[in-house]
């Protein structure tokens, strides 16, 4: 009769935790604020942001000039890049809460990028914007050199577009808020376009 060693069976479940860990460790990626069976776990993967992070899973990166983010990057919370000298992103970004890059040297948003509140790209060195990107809250454009916007843009709140270069709005745009040009020289806009609110000059 085969008599079962639990406590080989616990060391050899403890290994592979501790082999997923590492593979995860070298491979870049970082869940912050996510829960892991294993505290120790969880602590190893948030150590590598735990300066710029807080108990809520907020980030904070504001002014930070070189950095290297894992891929992908998932934040719980806000991730805060203003006045950040980065230029560039991982490819795949989640950010459950609001994403603020004001004055920032982003020139590109990620290819994969899910955030479920406000983009803030007001007075960043943004050169355009994905095809088909979704923003779940106010999209703030603000004093950017923007020439143009991409078709299927979908905005769950507000667009705002004062001291933009920006001539018409592009097919298939879906702002449920309002838009606020601010002076913007809109002067096209398609039958295609969807606004649940008003456009204010």
């Amino acid at each position: 009769m085969a008599i079962a060693n639990h406590g080989t069976k616990k060391n050899s479940t403890k290994k592979k935790q501790w082999a997923r860990l590492l593979m995860g460790l070298t491979l870049g990626i970082c869940t912050l604020g996510a829960t892991y069976p294993d505290s120790a776990m969880s602590a190893a993967l948030d150590r590598k942001m735990l300066n710029y992070m807080d108990s809520y899973g907020n980030v904070n990166l504001r002014n930070a000039r070189h950095i290297n983010l894992p891929n992908p990057f998932i934040v719980e919370g806000h991730l805060n890049l203003e006045q950040s000298q980065l230029t560039h992103l991982p490819q795949q970004v989640t950010v459950k809460g609001n994403l603020n890059l004001a004055y920032s040297k982003i020139i590109q948003l990620p290819l994969q990028l899910q955030v479920g509140g406000y983009i803030n790209l007001a007075h960043s060195d943004i050169e355009y914007l994905n095809n088909g990107l979704r923003v779940a809250g106010d999209l703030s454009l603000m004093g950017t050199k923007l020439t143009e916007l991409p078709p299927y843009l979908h905005v769950g709140g507000n667009l705002y577009l004062a001291q933009t270069a920006i001539t018409e709005l592009p097919k298939h745009l879906v702002v449920e808020g309002n838009i606020y040009l601010g002076g913007a020289p809109v002067k096209v806009i398609p039958e295609e376009v969807y606004i649940g609110g008003n456009i204010y000059r």
